[in-house]
């Protein structure tokens, strides 16, 4: 007998012998990621109808519950084949132990997530910056990761371990953030004009906060200018809005009321004697060098008549 025809005589025995578990484990198969799905969606919708939970956590548990589920749904199917679970449970703790030894850092950023989730030192939706550099608008953190928006709208993922270790800013836990304008003008200013200036365009503009007030101070004595610094508070929503508003409008408020926005300039001061001395060494000095060299032609030239006449 080919041995086509004998592989055909065994899957046709094997599927007329044990059809009623075929047809079980292509249900369990089937309903059973229907069931997961299910078990998902009424999870992800109770936890946003929790006021306890939010959305960093509400992505994080997920997350967790669907790995979980879909190993106890392996381990059905694997049960349903007739393969023995006690002794797969056993091998995939032996495995288990392997892997997390293999992957200790992905088990520390796993670990981290959990610490994020209840710590919560950021949530979705604030913008952070790490001591390491990265900054941006938290859009997810995951079991593994944290996902960053920059504001050029580049995606940065962040190891929740790094996430945890780093030194981290968040610029959206107060409602307020204090904005400073750096302001530079010529010397010879009057101070007074310059403080008036910036404080009537900080207090003229309708996103800048009266409390705390504003304030404009003269803050250093600068190579080539008098720096000052206006200080407003602001909505943290406003806070690029009047950082732009307000570096325009101080330009324009300047020049109306005619003061001078410096630029780099270096001031030299020459003594009149100094000069004079170094001409009259100069001179001096090109008068030697002229001597000395009619000196070395003259001798040059006597032997040069003394070889003639002999």
């Amino acid at each position: 007998m080919p041995w086509y025809q004998r592989m055909w005589n065994w899957i046709k025995d094997f599927f007329l012998n044990n059809w009623s578990q075929i047809i079980i484990f292509f249900c369990v198969l089937i309903f059973g990621i229907i069931l997961i799905k299910v078990i998902l969606a009424l999870l992800n919708k109770t936890f946003k109808k929790s006021q306890r939970v939010n959305a960093t956590a509400r992505h994080f548990f997920i997350g967790v519950i669907k790995a979980v589920l879909y190993i106890v749904y392996i381990i059905a199917l694997l049960s349903l084949l007739g393969i023995p679970t006690t002794s797969m449970i056993a091998l995939l703790s032996a495995f288990a132990l392997a892997i997390s030894l293999a992957l200790q850092d992905t088990i520390s950023n796993l670990a981290s997530g959990v610490v994020l989730i209840f710590t919560k030192p950021f949530s979705e939706g604030d913008y952070i910056e790490l001591s390491g550099g990265a900054a941006g608008t938290v859009t997810r953190i995951t079991m593994f990761n944290t996902h960053l928006r920059t504001p050029s709208n580049q995606v940065v993922i962040i190891p929740n371990r790094t996430a945890v270790s780093c030194n981290t800013t968040n610029y959206s836990i107060e409602g307020t953030r204090r904005l400073e304008i750096p302001l530079s003008v010529a010397y010879g200013t009057d101070v007074e004009k310059v403080k008036n200036v910036g404080l009537a365009v900080a207090t003229a503009h309708e996103k800048v906060l009266s409390d705390p007030a504003p304030m404009a101070r003269l803050n250093n004595h600068g190579s080539s200018s008098l720096d000052f610094i206006l200080r407003v508070w602001v909505k943290k929503d406003d806070y690029w809005d009047v950082y732009f508003d307000l570096k325009e409008q101080v330009v324009a408020a300047f020049n109306e009321n005619g003061i001078e926005i410096p630029f780099n300039q270096l001031d030299l001061h020459v003594k009149e004697e100094v000069v004079v001395k170094e001409l009259n060494k100069a001179v001096a000095d090109k008068k030697a060098e002229t001597e000395t060299a009619d000196t070395t032609e003259a001798q040059v030239e006597k032997p040069k008549k003394r070889s003639k006449k002999s």
